[in-house]
Protein backbone atom coordinates (compact mmCIF):
# COMPACT_ATOMS: atom_id res chain seq x y z
CA UNK A 1 0.00 0.00 0.00
CA UNK A 2 1.00 3.25 -0.95
CA UNK A 3 2.75 5.49 1.94
CA UNK A 4 3.28 9.08 2.37
CA UNK A 5 6.62 10.08 2.49
CA UNK A 6 8.23 11.89 5.65
CA UNK A 7 10.14 13.92 3.64
CA UNK A 8 7.73 15.15 1.52
CA UNK A 9 3.91 15.74 1.46
CA UNK A 10 3.47 15.31 -2.35
CA UNK A 11 5.75 12.26 -2.72
CA UNK A 12 3.92 8.99 -2.15
CA UNK A 13 6.23 5.39 -2.15
CA UNK A 14 4.35 2.87 -3.96
CA UNK A 15 4.98 -0.80 -3.43
CA UNK A 16 2.71 -3.25 -6.04
CA UNK A 17 0.75 -3.77 -8.66
CA UNK A 18 -2.64 -1.92 -7.37
CA UNK A 19 -0.51 0.89 -6.01
CA UNK A 20 0.75 1.89 -10.07
CA UNK A 21 -2.77 1.22 -11.08
CA UNK A 22 -3.93 3.72 -8.27
CA UNK A 23 -1.38 6.54 -8.92
CA UNK A 24 -1.56 6.15 -12.56
CA UNK A 25 -5.38 6.52 -12.84
CA UNK A 26 -5.15 9.60 -10.56
CA UNK A 27 -2.20 11.58 -12.49
CA UNK A 28 -4.17 10.60 -15.64
CA UNK A 29 -7.43 11.99 -14.14
CA UNK A 30 -5.70 14.93 -13.33
CA UNK A 31 -3.75 15.87 -16.27
CA UNK A 32 -5.37 18.55 -19.02
CA UNK A 33 -2.64 18.88 -21.75
CA UNK A 34 -0.32 16.21 -22.05
CA UNK A 35 0.51 12.30 -20.69
CA UNK A 36 3.98 10.58 -21.49
CA UNK A 37 4.55 6.95 -20.70
CA UNK A 38 7.94 5.47 -21.27
CA UNK A 39 7.74 1.88 -20.64
CA UNK A 40 9.95 -1.22 -21.38
CA UNK A 41 6.71 -3.82 -22.43
CA UNK A 42 3.76 -1.72 -21.39
CA UNK A 43 2.74 -3.71 -18.25
CA UNK A 44 -0.33 -5.62 -18.71
CA UNK A 45 -0.91 -5.38 -14.79
CA UNK A 46 -0.78 -1.95 -14.80
CA UNK A 47 -2.10 -0.69 -18.30
CA UNK A 48 -4.48 -3.02 -19.54
CA UNK A 49 -7.08 -2.68 -16.99
CA UNK A 50 -10.77 -1.25 -18.12
CA UNK A 51 -10.05 1.88 -15.66
CA UNK A 52 -6.83 2.95 -16.96
CA UNK A 53 -7.84 2.71 -20.40
CA UNK A 54 -11.14 3.85 -19.84
CA UNK A 55 -9.45 7.10 -18.06
CA UNK A 56 -6.62 7.46 -20.62
CA UNK A 57 -9.64 7.41 -23.40
CA UNK A 58 -11.45 10.23 -21.65
CA UNK A 59 -8.60 12.22 -21.09
CA UNK A 60 -7.83 11.95 -24.90
CA UNK A 61 -11.32 13.46 -25.98
CA UNK A 62 -11.02 15.76 -23.01
CA UNK A 63 -9.79 18.77 -25.47
CA UNK A 64 -8.52 19.29 -28.77
CA UNK A 65 -5.12 19.77 -27.34
CA UNK A 66 -4.78 16.97 -25.33
CA UNK A 67 -2.37 14.42 -26.51
CA UNK A 68 -0.73 10.77 -25.00
CA UNK A 69 2.37 9.26 -26.59
CA UNK A 70 3.50 5.49 -25.62
CA UNK A 71 7.15 4.99 -26.16
CA UNK A 72 8.09 1.56 -25.69
CA UNK A 73 11.12 -0.81 -25.32
CA UNK A 74 9.35 -4.31 -26.25
CA UNK A 75 6.96 -4.66 -28.24
CA UNK A 76 6.53 -7.76 -28.82
CA UNK A 77 4.48 -8.82 -25.53
CA UNK A 78 1.58 -5.97 -26.47
CA UNK A 79 1.44 -6.96 -30.55
CA UNK A 80 0.88 -10.84 -28.80
CA UNK A 81 -1.88 -9.49 -26.50
CA UNK A 82 -3.47 -7.24 -28.48
CA UNK A 83 -3.11 -4.30 -25.62
CA UNK A 84 -6.29 -2.65 -25.06
CA UNK A 85 -4.37 0.84 -24.79
CA UNK A 86 -2.58 -0.24 -28.34
CA UNK A 87 -6.47 -0.75 -29.63
CA UNK A 88 -7.21 2.81 -28.26
CA UNK A 89 -4.51 4.18 -30.17
CA UNK A 90 -5.89 2.92 -33.23
CA UNK A 91 -9.44 4.63 -32.85
CA UNK A 92 -7.99 7.50 -31.80
CA UNK A 93 -4.38 7.46 -33.90
CA UNK A 94 -4.25 11.33 -33.94
CA UNK A 95 -4.71 11.87 -29.91
CA UNK A 96 -2.21 8.47 -28.54
CA UNK A 97 0.62 8.04 -30.41
CA UNK A 98 2.98 4.84 -29.94
CA UNK A 99 6.60 4.46 -30.66
CA UNK A 100 8.91 1.72 -30.38
CA UNK A 101 12.20 2.88 -28.43
CA UNK A 102 15.19 2.55 -31.01
CA UNK A 103 17.87 3.77 -28.54
CA UNK A 104 18.52 2.85 -25.05
CA UNK A 105 17.75 5.72 -22.05
CA UNK A 106 20.11 6.79 -19.69
CA UNK A 107 18.25 4.19 -16.97
CA UNK A 108 17.58 1.34 -18.69
CA UNK A 109 15.44 -0.36 -16.36
CA UNK A 110 13.09 2.41 -15.58
CA UNK A 111 9.88 3.83 -16.21
CA UNK A 112 7.97 6.63 -15.75
CA UNK A 113 4.26 8.41 -16.50
CA UNK A 114 4.38 11.95 -16.86
CA UNK A 115 0.93 14.19 -16.27
CA UNK A 116 1.56 17.68 -17.79
CA UNK A 117 4.57 19.66 -15.84
CA UNK A 118 4.13 18.14 -12.18
CA UNK A 119 2.33 14.66 -11.82
CA UNK A 120 5.22 11.97 -12.21
CA UNK A 121 4.17 8.22 -11.53
CA UNK A 122 8.11 6.59 -11.77
CA UNK A 123 9.49 2.90 -11.26
CA UNK A 124 13.36 2.22 -10.53
CA UNK A 125 12.87 -0.56 -12.48
CA UNK A 126 10.14 -1.23 -14.86
CA UNK A 127 9.68 -5.11 -14.14
CA UNK A 128 9.25 -4.29 -10.50
CA UNK A 129 6.21 -2.58 -8.92
CA UNK A 130 7.81 -0.29 -6.73
CA UNK A 131 8.92 3.57 -7.20
CA UNK A 132 6.96 6.54 -6.19
CA UNK A 133 4.67 9.25 -7.59
CA UNK A 134 5.03 13.25 -6.71
CA UNK A 135 2.33 15.33 -7.52
CA UNK A 136 4.84 18.42 -7.46
CA UNK A 137 7.71 17.05 -9.33
CA UNK A 138 8.15 19.60 -11.80
CA UNK A 139 12.38 19.70 -11.57
CA UNK A 140 12.19 16.19 -11.99
CA UNK A 141 9.67 15.88 -15.06
CA UNK A 142 11.65 18.67 -16.60
CA UNK A 143 14.91 16.20 -17.13
CA UNK A 144 13.02 13.65 -17.77
CA UNK A 145 11.10 15.16 -20.28
CA UNK A 146 14.10 16.20 -22.11
CA UNK A 147 14.97 12.64 -21.96
CA UNK A 148 11.82 11.70 -23.25
CA UNK A 149 11.81 13.93 -25.96
CA UNK A 150 15.30 12.83 -26.93
CA UNK A 151 13.96 9.19 -27.13
CA UNK A 152 10.78 10.05 -29.10
CA UNK A 153 12.46 12.02 -31.71
CA UNK A 154 14.62 8.43 -32.42
CA UNK A 155 11.34 6.18 -31.62
CA UNK A 156 9.89 4.15 -34.99
CA UNK A 157 6.30 3.51 -34.96
CA UNK A 158 5.72 0.38 -34.92
CA UNK A 159 3.84 -1.26 -38.31
CA UNK A 160 2.19 -3.92 -36.02
CA UNK A 161 0.09 -1.07 -34.23
CA UNK A 162 -1.56 -0.05 -37.23
CA UNK A 163 -4.97 -0.09 -38.08
CA UNK A 164 -5.68 -1.95 -41.27
CA UNK A 165 -8.13 -0.34 -43.20
CA UNK A 166 -9.89 -1.95 -45.94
Amino acid sequence: MAEQSSACETLWLLDGIADFRSYTELLIAQSHRSIAVLTQDLDTLVYATPEIVQVVSTFARSSRNAQVQILIKNTKPAIESGHPLTRLAQRLSSKILVRKMTIEPNNKEMGFVLGDANNLVYKNDDSLHRGFFNCAAAGEIKSLREEFNYLWQYGEPEPEFNLLHI
